[in-house]
């Protein structure tokens, strides 16, 4: 049941913290419920170990040579879940740290994997309303806060998954996206994300040249694509406004408003979006031809 409209039937408002406490409810009666099933294989030791490495947790070694068994090594990874659930962005990163642990594709075709895992998590944050999405990056999950849904499907999910072709600038934004996520807005950030916008035009046009030097080459692209010239002239005005902030930025050591950071992420997002987007329409035209 969703969560509104469990609190709609009890006839009571609600809160983050009410949010909060229903979000691990969800999470907790499903991997309680995966730990009583001894049918399926859960985690392995070597996974098991993987997860004891990436949070730091002191291994049971005797889980490591099969003394214990796949539930008795799920149990010890809940009982660290469980340490670390006074707080929602802790839970979170433990969380996807025990997924990420988790093989993406096994041998058994009914073992859980990591898949499975991050299904539990999407559904819970949808039905709690906690504005957190998963995000991939190669396949390694990471959590992201939502800021507007149309905005960040339009200008944040779209132009990660269209920047698989470009390893790159991919890896820039998933690092830049990652720190955003982190909540501490910082310098750092902002100039990611001119690396990752530099870096995908040095990609898109098979060149080495700067931010400068390429807005002048994108719009000379956009141009021989047919676009309209008030549309590609906008490039160069934008990308100027985008490079002036982030020159003002790097100034600074200390934090950044994160209103400046948001509009920076969205503005990245529109630049190589209009770009993919024409480069697109160019790769299909063949076949409308025919």
């Amino acid at each position: 049941m969703d969560f509104l409209d469990y609190r709609k039937k009890l006839g009571i408002g609600f809160c983050d913290e009410e949010k909060f406490k229903y979000f691990l409810a969800r999470i907790y009666n499903i991997m309680n419920m995966i730990a009583e099933d001894y049918s399926i294989e859960t985690i392995s030791p070597e996974e098991y170990a993987a997860f004891c490495d990436i949070t730091g947790t002191a291994i049971d070694y005797a889980a490591l040579n099969n003394a214990y068994t796949c539930q008795e090594r799920y149990r010890h990874c809940l009982a660290t879940l469980d340490r670390h659930n006074r707080d929602l962005r802790d839970f979170l990163s433990y969380y996807i740290a025990f997924a990420n642990s988790i093989k993406a594709k096994k041998e058994d075709e009914h073992a859980w994997i990591r898949g499975n895992f991050i299904a539990i998590l999407t559904k819970a944050l949808e039905e709690s309303h906690i504005p957190f999405e998963t995000l991939v990056d190669g396949e390694e999950y990471f959590i992201f806060p939502k800021g507007a849904i149309e905005l960040d499907f339009a200008l944040v999910s779209q132009p990660l998954e269209w920047l698989k072709d470009y390893p790159k600038s991919h890896k820039t934004y998933c690092t830049a996206l990652k720190q955003y996520s982190d909540g501490i807005f910082v310098r750092d950030v902002a100039d990611n994300l001119r690396k990752t916008l530099e870096g995908f035009l040095q990609e898109f046009l098979c060149n080495d040249k700067n931010l400068e030097t390429n807005k002048n080459e994108i719009c000379k692209y956009l141009g021989a694509q047919g676009i309209d010239a008030g549309i590609s002239g906008l490039f160069q005005p934008l990308i100027n406004a985008y490079k002036n902030i982030n020159d003002r930025i790097a100034k600074h050591n200390d934090k950044v408003d994160k209103k400046v950071l948001e509009f920076l992420l969205y503005q990245t997002g529109v630049l190589i979006r209009m770009v993919l987007v024409v480069k697109q329409a160019e790769m299909e035209e063949p076949t409308n031809a025919d």
